[in-house]
């Protein structure tokens, strides 16, 4: 038995994932001893995480063995791996803007670890794989603690990076080549920002249509493109 929004929406998801690990591989190729470099490239496959396990959610079907006991171990896996991306994100900006010297600070990477701990102990016990027999819809559903661990946060976290990118645009020159692919990495965090707001929102209301699910989609794919184009 598969559900609403189905193995469609997974599928997508699964591709996505599959997009966001390739660029994460390119990104460490293009110069593996580099930290921002090994940052993003964590951050990536740690979003990946997040696409596939989600995937595997919506792909699977519903059995005794996968619901509601394997789904849930999938969901924490997937909720890690977002929150984990977002404070890499937000790092990588930072090192990007201050350097790598600035983030070896201990006082300045303890908050972020903090902040990461803090949003898995609010998201993970408070958040679920839950299932409408009446609409055969499978969802993710939680309390206020678990939308701050996974939407306050994160999000917070991404508008963070962007900041940081963005203010690193001031000193290069907008007629060179380097300026095009420097804009378009907050582009792509801004765009990540965007599903994962378009996401929480419709999860909420309880995937009120396939398309509607796919449609979400648009902003994590036109993200990768960004990533690949900046980082190739």
């Amino acid at each position: 038995m598969t559900t609403t929004p189905g193995p469609i929406i997974g599928l997508i998801f699964l591709f996505d994932a599959m997009l966001i690990i390739a660029v994460a591989i390119l990104v460490l190729r293009k110069d593996p001893r580099n930290l921002l470099n090994q940052v993003v490239a964590v951050a990536m496959v740690a979003f990946g995480s997040y696409m596939l396990f989600c995937g595997l959610v919506y792909t699977l079907p519903i059995t005794p063995l996968t619901y509601p006991l394997l789904f849930n171990i999938f969901r924490d896996v997937a909720v890690s791996g977002a929150i984990t991306a977002s404070i890499l994100g937000a790092l990588s900006g930072i090192i990007l803007l201050k350097g790598e010297h600035y983030i070896a600070r201990i006082r300045i990477v303890i908050p972020f670890i903090a902040l990461e701990i803090i949003a898995l102990v609010l998201t993970i016990p408070n958040e679920y794989v839950g299932y409408n027999v009446a609409t055969d819809t499978i969802g993710f559903t939680g309390t206020i603690w678990a939308g701050i661990g996974l939407f306050l946060i994160p999000v917070s976290m991404m508008v963070l990076a962007t900041f940081c990118y963005l203010q690193t645009l001031r000193g290069i020159d907008r007629s060179h080549k380097k300026y095009r692919k420097a804009i378009a990495l907050p582009i792509a965090l801004i765009l990540v920002t965007f599903g994962i707001a378009y996401y929480t929102i419709i999860a909420l209301m309880g995937f009120p249509s396939p398309t509607l699910s796919i449609l979400g989609q648009v902003f994590y794919i036109a993200a990768s493109a960004f990533f690949f184009y900046a980082f190739r």
